[in-house]
């Protein structure tokens, strides 16, 4: 016999999936617990959640620069500036994602969350890593202003009661998850 269906249940651990959320509280519970340079469950996590499809070579040089990194707060300028140095790649996207694993009130820079704020990364090579800073800097400028309106305190407010396991999410986070499913 059927037991009894749990409406508020299904629908939070369904967003939650959706979201990732599960993968993400892995990866924040991982970070400062273990070498990430070599520990391989939380590169397959990382890996996972960010969908990093990269060679052996390049996950190697990212994993050992987040682990020197981990514990100093660097900048999304010191990360992408190093990625580029290792790599002659302009990693946005990542260096992103690595700034946002070590202080998630950081955004991060991916292709729909670009799009739902208008921007696209243009020139080649040093001009094009130069471009990345400043908009990233711009990202970060739209979250500040964002978070002091009406709507974004609505949108967090509907994320703690969808998702009450998730509220100690940072606000950043939080609108992260909505941009990013906005396709």
């Amino acid at each position: 016999m059927l037991k009894e269906i749990n409406a508020s249940t299904i629908i939070e651990e369904s967003l939650a999936f959706s979201f990732g959320l599960e993968k993400y509280k892995k990866i924040m519970l991982m970070v400062q617990k273990v070498d990430v340079s070599q520990d391989r469950e939380f590169q397959k996590v990382f890996n996972g959640f960010y969908r990093v499809r990269r060679g052996r070579d390049w996950r190697t040089d990212f994993f050992s620069l987040f682990q020197e990194k981990k514990n100093i707060a660097p900048s999304f300028e010191e990360i992408i500036t190093a990625l580029y140095k290792m790599t002659g790649n302009v990693e946005a996207s990542f260096s992103s994602k690595m700034i946002a694993t070590l202080n998630d009130g950081m955004p991060i820079w991916d292709q729909y969350i670009l799009e739902n704020l208008g921007l696209k990364l243009n020139g080649h090579k040093q001009e094009k890593l130069m471009n990345a800073i400043a908009m990233y800097k711009d990202i970060c400028d739209w979250y500040t202003s964002y978070l002091q309106t009406e709507n974004a305190k609505e949108c967090i407010s509907k994320f703690d009661e969808s998702l009450p396991k998730f509220s100690w999410l940072s606000e950043v986070k939080k609108i992260d998850c909505f941009l990013w499913s906005m396709r």
